[in-house]
This record gives structure tokens, sequence and C-alpha cells, in this order.
């Protein structure tokens, strides 16, 4: 629906433009930035602990130095393949929130719960197909596409042919907690992956140290972490069906959220007629998440471009580019929390016709996470040693890579902040194709056609702190793009 819609008026009819329901009711706009996002604040910090467990058990399996690095520079590859297979599940997961959210704040409760039951039975097919994909391209990206040690390629293959499976549980369980976050509920997913985490460290834990397992126990600890919890969430949303139809007593579901007032929301829940495929709910869902996933499709195939580059300074390099990349996550953890919470209160704002509202959300968010990633990058540039060497090891050669990148970010995170909100803002407004293309222009020029020349033209200037400030060069500028797409508007008449 596009603001100013007809139909759109008559779902309104009674509401007071701007306002929304649920516990947001009544609440500052600071308020209920916070209170959506402290939730995914404490989800980010988890996983990051998670995902750092990890890579310091990896390269802690290392007997030496060289080995070590090798460890490093195999398991960052995996990453990467992860993220191609991720693609459909994070499509389905963006749909989801935008439509949920929108129809939250419009009060048609009905209509987001259908849509929540379709995104989880599309997100069991995303997954199945992404794990297909997953093992399928493995070997080839790892043996073809880049340049790596004999050893390193056996640690990324050896990890991949096991963990690609854990994309069939966690097709649903992303699914489901982006409807959740869409009708405002940030603590239930919260929850859902603190046990996917904990679980997973756990597992991993007993199966490296305790069975003596390689690099296969970190990818079973991590489909034990999501299987469980995929089947908890379900349990949890097979509770509240029982609880639901007992309280509405075979009322309408929007009847039934009406009489009970303008401050209640009626919680997700699962509904066995509604997971039947619905082929027009679906495209709906993928007409909006699909210009993400061929953004992150793009974005990560010039992602393999660089790699490629940096595989060719050697297993150093690659290494040394994980763990940047890990450090850096620290500093996006608040930042991601309040895209996300600005992302839902955007679509919520839209849904109840006020676009002053919705700009203003994205406003404000802008301004905190600059305010938190920007002193991120000064930490960060003040004490590079101490955060490298957490998952450096006892390679004082990846060390030596990684600090000049950590101080980097001081130049990253204030354009990195900005841009990352206004883009999780706009594809919560469903404003996904222009976001789409502002990504593949800026990240197309810099990081291939940029990168293409200096490597063609002075192959010995290159060095991974150079690639990293190319980058940051990258994100000023589509920043400045965004901020402008942002102040004419359009996105707020996105139909979704």
């Amino acid at each position: 629906m596009s603001i100013g819609d007809g139909r759109e008026g008559k779902v309104r009819a009674g509401m007071v433009k701007g306002r929304l329901g649920g516990k947001l009711a009544g609440m500052s706009l600071p308020r209920q930035i916070v209170t959506i996002a402290l939730w995914p604040l404490l989800e980010q910090i988890m996983s990051f602990i998670c995902a750092s467990t990890s890579l310091v058990l990896a390269t802690g399996m290392g007997e030496n130095e060289h080995m070590t690095t090798q460890i490093a520079s195999g398991i960052g590859i995996t990453g990467y393949v992860l993220w191609l297979g991720f693609l459909m599940q994070g499509a389905v997961g963006m749909g989801a929130t935008a439509i949920v959210s929108r129809m939250t704040g419009a009060r048609r409760f009905a209509d987001a719960n259908y849509t929540a039951n379709q995104a989880a039975a599309l997100g069991l097919l995303a997954g199945l197909l992404s794990a297909l994909l997953m093992y399928a391209t493995a070997d080839f990206l790892v043996t073809s596409v880049l340049q790596l040690s004999d050893f390193s390629r056996e640690v990324a293959l050896r990890y991949m042919h096991t963990g690609c499976w854990v994309a069939i549980f966690s097709g649903v369980v992303f699914a489901i907690n982006a409807a959740l976050r869409g009708s405002g509920d940030t603590r239930t997913p919260f929850f859902i992956m603190v046990l996917v985490d904990g679980l997973n460290i756990i597992f991993s834990l007993v199966l490296v140290y305790g069975c003596g397992m390689f690099v296969e126990g970190l990818a079973v600890g991590l489909i034990g972490g999501m299987a469980v919890a995929a089947v908890v969430l379900l349990s949890i949303l097979t509770v509240r069906s029982r609880r639901m139809k007992a309280a509405t007593h075979g009322q309408p579901l929007d009847t039934y959220a009406g009489q009970q007032g303008e401050r209640y929301i009626p919680p997700l829940y699962l509904e066995p007629a509604s997971l039947l495929p619905n082929l027009r709910e679906m495209y709906r869902i993928l007409s909006i998440g699909l210009p993400q996933a061929l953004e992150v499709g793009g974005i990560w195939l010039i992602q393999i471009y660089v790699l490629r580059i940096i595989s060719s300074l050697g297993d150093a390099a690659v290494g040394a580019h994980n763990i940047a990349i890990r450090i850096e996550s620290m500093s996006f953890l608040p930042g991601f929390a309040i895209g996300m919470a600005g992302a839902t209160l955007v679509g919520q704002y839209l849904g109840t016709g006020s676009v002053r509202m919705a700009l203003a959300t994205i406003r404000r968010c802008v301004v905190y996470s600059v305010i938190f990633m920007g002193a991120m990058g000064v930490v960060f540039f003040l004490f590079p040693g101490f955060f490298g060497g957490i998952f450096a090891g006892n390679s004082a050669e990846l060390l030596s890579e990684v600090v000049p990148v950590v101080q980097v970010f001081l130049i990253a995170e204030p354009f990195y902040a900005a841009m990352l909100i206004i883009k999780m803002c706009l594809r919560g407004a469903g404003y996904t194709r222009r976001v789409m293309l502002v990504s593949y222009g800026c990240m197309g020029f810099f990081r291939c056609i940029c990168l293409l020349v200096w490597h063609s033209l002075w192959p010995e200037t290159i060095s991974l702190a150079g690639i990293w400030i190319l980058f940051c060069i990258d994100m000023a500028v589509e920043y400045l793009i965004l901020n402008h797409m942002l102040l004419r508007l359009r996105w707020a008449r996105q139909r979704v």
C-alpha cells in the first residue's frame, strides 16, 4: 500500500495518525527506539561471542604459527560461502519484516499473522535450496576462484561440506524471527538466538576438546544449536496458537484485537492452514525481499573478487582480513540493533500514515549509530594490537597484518554507521530496489573497477590496509547518495 492509498484510508478509520499501539503506545521516539533495539543488541552481542569463540577455537588448533595462519585463512573463507547460501533466506526475512511491520502499524493483525506463516513455509524451502547451493559450489569457490594454500583449502572444505546443512534449520528460524521483529516483538528472537549461540558454543567445545574433532566439530556445533532452536521456536508459536484460539472464541483476530483497545497487539502464532503455500503471498514477500537478495548477491560477487585479490597477497592477508571483519563487527553491534529498530518503526509509522514520524525515526537512529560506532572507531585506533591479539593466536604475522587495518576503522565507522542505518530503514519501508542500485553502483565502481585498475597497473603497491581505505571511500559516497534519496521521500510512497 502506498501512503494516501484509498484502501489504506479505510483501514485507518478511527486511528490516530502516527500513534503506535502495543507496548510502544504513548512512548517518546527515543524510548521506542531503545525498547525495540535492546533485545537485538543483546542478540548481536551473543552472536558476536559465539562467532568469536569459533574463530578462537579454530586458531587455537594450530600447532605452530604457520598452521595457525592457514587455519585462520581457511575458516575466513567459509564465511563467504555461508554468505552465498543465506541470500534466499535474507530475501524471505526482509519481505516478512516489511509486510508484517506495515500490517501491524495499520492494525491488520490477521494479515500480519498470515504473512508470518507464509514466510515460515517459504523459509524452509529457501533453507533447503541454500544448503544444496552451498554444498554444490563450495569446491569450485574454494579451489578454483580463490588462491589458497593446500591446507587452508582443506580446512575450508571440511567445514563447509558439513556446515552447509545448517541452512535447513536457519531458513525457518530466520524467517519467523524477521516476522516477529516486524510485529515489534524483538525479545523472542533474542532468546531464540541466545539458544542458538549458547548451544553452538557448548556443542563446539565438547566436540573439539572432548571428542577431538577438527573443524567439523565447529560445523556440527553450529547445526546442533540451530536445530534445537528451530524446534523450540515452533513449539512457542504452537503454544501461542492454542492460547489465541481459547481467547478469541472463534472471533476474527482483528475484531478481537479491536475489543482489547489500541494498546493491544496480538502475538504472532502458528496457524497450520496458513502454512499451506500461497503463491501470491509468497510472491508478495519475495517481491520486496528479492531486490535485497540481488543486492547482497551482487555484493557477494564483488567481495569474492576483492577476496581473490587479497588471497593473492598470501594466507596471512586472508586470515587478517577475516579477523579485521570480526573486530569491526564489534562496532556495528549497536548500529545493527538500532537499524533493526529503525526498520520496524519506519514500517509501523508508514502503516499509520505518518511520513513525518518515519523520517524522524531514521534521522534519530542515524545520530545514535554514528555516536556509538564512531566511539568504537576511536577505541580501535588507540588499541589495535589488543583487539587483533585476541584472534591472532600465536601468529605474529597475522597480528602485523591486522593492526593497520583496525586503525583504518577510525575513518570508516561514522560513514558505515550512517549508511547502515539508512539502508536498513529504507528496506523496512519496502524501498529495496533503489537501495540495491546504489550498492551495486558504488561498490562496483570502487571495489571492482578501481581495485582492478590498481591491481593491473601498480600491483606491488597493494596492501590489505590500502584495500580497506578504498572501502572507506566507497561507504562515504554511498552515504551521500542514500541521504539524498532519504530527503526526496519517494520511499514513503512505496507499496508493499
